[in-house]
């Protein structure tokens, strides 16, 4: 019978061998490790913002019309633009998007706004370059019921169904997502 002995050139190189093979598992998993921290970090940063709207308030228990920007999500967003969606017209300001929805009923609001003794509670708030925290709202319009605003009031409360919110806003990491109305967010690169 033969002497079956492994030189020492087929022993090293059986070694480096599978020195290559373990650096290489070695390597894919600290892949996949980093990628899924990776991953974890960015859904703890992304945004999911959600519009609604109201016209109740169940605090003050008044007819109140409002309307809602709520991130759902955990990390803050960065609201880079927005458009309100009124009967397929996107509109970047809601004095546009007033106008286009209670034209006549908005002028008369903002005539009777002007007499002392009808006082209208109407509020809007800036929406683009804000910043919304993880799960917080922003009501960046409330409209309270009043003797002063009861048409526009009534005619906005119509007019809500038919309004959608599109939004472009990135994360702090710098991911940008456009949503509208759902949040369903699709990334984008940048926000125009």
């Amino acid at each position: 019978m033969k002497d079956r002995k492994i030189s020492s050139e087929k022993l090293n190189f059986i070694i480096a061998v599978c020195a290559i093979f373990i650096s290489a598992a070695s390597f894919y998993a600290t892949y996949l490790q980093a990628d899924a921290a990776n991953k974890q970090v960015k859904a703890m940063n992304m945004p999911l913002l959600q519009f609604s709207t109201g016209n109740w308030n169940s605090e003050l228990k008044k007819r109140q019309i409002t309307f809602t920007l709520r991130n759902a999500g955990l990390g803050a967003a960065i609201i880079k633009n927005f458009n309100l969606i009124y009967e397929h017209e996107k509109y970047n300001s809601l004095a546009g998007y007033l106008h286009a929805c209670c034209e006549k009923e908005f002028i008369e609001l903002k005539k009777t706004s002007k007499l002392e003794s009808k006082k209208v509670a109407f509020t809007s708030a800036v929406l683009k370059n804000s910043i919304l925290a993880g799960q917080s709202n922003n009501e960046f319009v409330t409209l309270g019921f009043s003797d002063g605003s009861k048409n526009f009031w009534n005619k906005l409360n119509d007019e809500r169904w038919k309004t959608q919110l599109e939004l472009c806003y990135c994360s702090l990491l710098d991911d940008c997502y456009i949503t509208r109305e759902n949040g369903i967010a699709k990334p984008v690169e940048q926000c125009d």
